[in-house]
């Protein structure tokens, strides 16, 4: 008999290592599905506290700090408002431009700069013959494809002013405005 009671205490001690096994998993899975999420709404709930009221004298120091630049940047602005010149290219541009087969596509384009230095007028006015050569040049070998859509016409500009500064050098000009384009099929 005394084996059924030792094979009794055996089935009883491997149901309680059973038993043992299974509390320390719970305890883990308790920790991970509990703690943690409690744990996030702890730091959350802090830190929208400190968002909502961690910073009242910082928002009167921000109001007046935007007002100030915002004065700032309206004196700036009106000033470089006064400052911006500009010149246009009274004669539209038209030139024939590469297309597809028999098809010679016609541009018309026209063009406006502007600058900020008084002294680059009377080089815009020098230099126009040597604008309007660099421009034909170029002009001639573009497609209607290459003038498709913002990117295109964002391009055209860039190249533009890169070459009338050439054209018009040591004077510089900001920018070139596209006040027409226009492309006809002949």
């Amino acid at each position: 008999m005394a084996s059924k009671d030792d094979e009794i205490d055996e089935a009883a001690e491997g149901e309680n290592a059973e038993g043992e096994g299974k509390s320390k998993p719970d305890i883990k899975k308790l920790a991970l599905f509990i703690g943690l999420p409690a744990i996030i709404v702890i730091l959350a709930l802090v830190a929208g506290a400190l968002f909502l009221f961690g910073g009242g004298g910082g928002e009167e120091e921000l109001a007046e700090a935007d007002g100030e630049h915002a004065e700032a940047g309206e004196h700036h602005e009106a000033e470089a408002a006064h400052a911006i010149h500009s010149y246009e290219i009274e004669e539209p541009l038209v030139v024939q431009i590469t297309g597809s087969g028999n098809v010679r596509p016609i541009l018309t384009l026209k063009v406006s700069f502007e600058y900020t230095d008084p002294a680059v007028e009377p080089a815009l006015q020098e230099g126009m013959q040597r604008i309007l050569d660099q421009y034909q040049g170029f002009l001639r070998e573009l497609t209607p494809d290459d003038l498709a859509g913002s990117a295109g016409q964002h391009r055209l500009r860039l190249e533009l002013l890169r070459r009338t500064n050439l054209a018009i050098a040591p004077a510089q000009i900001d920018r070139v405005l596209l006040t027409e384009i226009l492309i006809t099929q002949t």
